[in-house]
């Protein structure tokens, strides 16, 4: 076995023991930083309707809602842009269209563009050999042997190494292990899919320019696209990873987009070469993909519509780009779809492949009219934080006089937030962190273990919080209510992420009151649930619900995480590293015994409690220190039951 296949089984089984802190064998460094607010310099692409375009609002509107109504899709945002016109775009509730979103694999066509940009200056060509780029960084021994890979077989992802996402999470120095390590078939010869080729054109363009890449393309490419906010993260030496690290807004993939769409040119300027653009969006290798049976320069060559390729990264960041029709669709999402393969790219490519247009703007009708409206609305819908359905009085809601105007659902939920004000439960597992496991691996950032969850009431406006200790650190993380999301920026090991809320009050079939929670990262393509189960599995006699909710929090709480995509998604990603579900390398008596015993099954349930871990937590002794600026209640803070609530107040609601 690999030693970097070997590594991941290492750091896999770290994961699944519950082990934190710096579990990974590449040095961490904090990268990730808060999104600008600085737009001097930024461009935005014109606006107008579908119909000036020649598209029907009906169209647009029927791509938005079936991808907004399919599931699995798990949309974040949506845009369509055609002649260069954005005629519908969509942030789905609780996502920002403006704010900048992680790319992954989508950002490996702009580092086909750098590599563009330096064949044109005459820097490189594409027939180097990577190992004559980097004279000297080979050991004397793997110094004898040419592996014949050159810039093209890293473009069009024909390089056959060995060394492939796996080293990403096994070492500090990739461009030495990629160059070392050896070819599993004659370069150029076969397909296969590597995000280390594109970090080895990233590490190109640091070598020959003596900058980052990101450095590199600030002059060449994102000003003059009018694209400010931008980020890339770097490997621990401080090379642009390449392939995946780049956060950007929508509209500034569209431009990328746009640029390819206009054969290079941009805002009238020729930016690429238009011969380049040609042979980058024109099929270079087969894939073995139906969807997408080819592949270009950093790119994927589709089979919907003539001339089609994609800008394509995991879980749902893609550029849909349709030459025939000069048009364009923009996604950024938090799905399952790998390699165009899942519902979003499927649903995308058969609108598209049956979408007519017309070459001028479609005369407007009182037909027409009422399509505009109904997409208008559409996208109100599903974006705009839904009408609050009441007000929380000045002072609290102990207010008589606005008691009639409160449902029964919001008094229980009020009254347990009331309980739980001040408690603190620590955790019997401190191995499970606040940030999506998947969100872990990506960053390198792994947790240092949730030790304890506290709740914290602001009687005078009705606000809410959680307050999770992760390490040393505690998160107060506001709960959105009533179907809003409420926005946090939390710090992990120096890294911020926004995280939007959504937090709803509800009982489960024992009758016990839970509180779900569910965690937008809106930069990110993934999402974290975690599930408060309140008390023991048994049903709350109605006297004990009023003790409950009056005089004392429950002694005990259980929580179960989950998180979007799931531990399929996960195993799926970590079999690119490593091929886990085979386990190639391993002997095959050995892999033999293992698979008899149910040991493989064993390991991919335990992926999947990974994902979904569930935790105990009991109430926290006040006269020990949490680190929490709390007041615990007591008895004398609870007010005269009987004068303020009635019977009927406290009994719970199904669902």
């Amino acid at each position: 076995m690999a030693k970097s296949e070997l590594e991941v089984i290492q750091l896999l089984m770290k994961l699944i023991g519950h082990k934190t802190g710096e579990i990974s064998k590449v040095t961490y460094t904090p990268q990730k930083i808060v999104f600008p607010t600085d737009t001097e310099g930024e461009t935005s692409l014109p606006r107008c309707t579908p119909e000036e375009q020649g598209v029907s609002s009906v169209f647009i509107e029927k791509l938005f809602r079936t991808l907004h109504e399919n599931n699995s899709c798990h949309m974040h945002k949506a845009m369509a842009v055609r002649n260069g016109y954005v005629i519908g775009e969509c942030a789905f509730r609780p996502f920002d269209m403006d704010k900048w979103h992680v790319t992954h694999s989508m950002c490996k066509s702009v580092t086909g563009m750098a590599i563009g940009l330096l064949v044109c200056e005459g820097k490189i060509k594409l027939e180097d050999k990577i190992e004559d780029i980097f004279k000297g960084m080979k050991g004397p021994l793997q110094s004898l042997f040419s592996s014949g890979i050159t810039v093209r077989h890293l473009l069009t992802m024909t390089s056959g190494s060995s060394f492939n996402e796996s080293g990403s999470i096994a070492s500090n120095d990739w461009r030495k292990q990629f160059l070392e390590a050896q070819v599993k078939f004659t370069p150029g010869s076969s397909f296969e899919y590597n995000s280390m080729n594109s970090y080895m054109l990233s590490a190109i363009v640091s070598e020959v320019t003596g900058e980052s890449m990101f450095d590199y393309l600030k002059p060449r490419l994102f000003e003059p696209l009018g694209i400010k906010r931008v980020f890339w993260e770097t490997c621990p030496q401080g090379i642009n990873k390449g392939g995946w690290g780049m956060y950007l807004r929508m509209e500034d993939m569209a431009k990328l987009g746009q640029l390819y769409l206009n054969n290079g040119s941009y805002d009238g300027k020729q930016i690429l070469p238009e011969e380049w653009v040609k042979a980058a969006t024109t099929m270079q290798i087969p894939t073995g993909v139906t969807s997408a049976p080819g592949y270009g320069f950093q790119l994927w060559n589709s089979s919907s519509r003539l001339g089609a390729y994609t800008f394509n990264g995991m879980l749902g960041q893609n550029v849909y780009v349709f030459p025939d029709i000069n048009m364009m669709i923009v996604t950024n999402a938090g799905n399952e779809d790998l390699f165009q393969k899942g519902n979003m790219s499927r649903t995308v490519h058969n609108l598209m492949a049956e979408l007519e247009v017309e070459d001028a703007s479609i005369e407007i009708s009182d037909e027409v009219i009422a399509a505009q409206r109904s997409l208008a609305k559409f996208i109100k819908s599903v974006q705009d934080e839904p009408e609050a359905s009441f007000c929380i009085p000045s002072g609290g809601w102990n207010k008589k006089k606005k008691r009639s105007t409160l449902g029964m659902s919001h008094k229980f939920r009020y009254l347990l937030m009331k309980s739980l004000d001040g408690v603190v439960y620590d955790m019997d597992d401190k191995g499970v962190g606040f940030m999506p496991l998947l969100m872990q691996i990506m960053h390198n950032n792994f947790t240092d273990g949730i030790s304890s969850v506290g709740f914290k009431l602001n009687n005078a406006n009705g606000a809410f919080y959680l307050l999770i200790k992760e390490g040393e650190k505690i998160h107060e993380i506001k709960c959105g209510l009533d179907g809003k999301a409420a926005l946090t920026d939390i710090d992990e090991h120096g890294e911020i992420y926004s995280v939007a809320t959504i937090s709803e009050f509800s009982t489960d079939e024992y009758g016990r009151p839970v509180i779900r929670n569910e965690f937008y990262f809106t930069e990110d393509s993934t999402a974290r649930v975690m599930n408060i189960y309140l008390g023991k599995r048994q049903p709350l006699e109605h006297d004990n619900a009023i003790s409950f909710l009056f005089e004392k929090a429950p002694a005990n709480i259980g929580i179960r995480f989950d998180e979007i995509p799931g531990s399929g998604m996960l195993i799926n990603i970590l079999n690119q590293f490593g091929n886990l579900e085979d386990l190639k390398g391993i002997n095959g008596f050995v892999k033999n015994k293992l698979t008899d015993y149910g040991a493989l099954d064993a390991l991919i349930l335990a992926i999947q409690d990974t994902v979904r871990p569930k935790l105990h937590g009991t109430i926290h002794d006040k006269d020990a220190d949490v680190g929490y600026d709390v007041e615990y209640k007591n008895d004398s803070d609870i007010e005269n039951v009987e004068d303020s609530v009635s019977d009927e107040d406290v009994i719970m609601e199904d669902g």
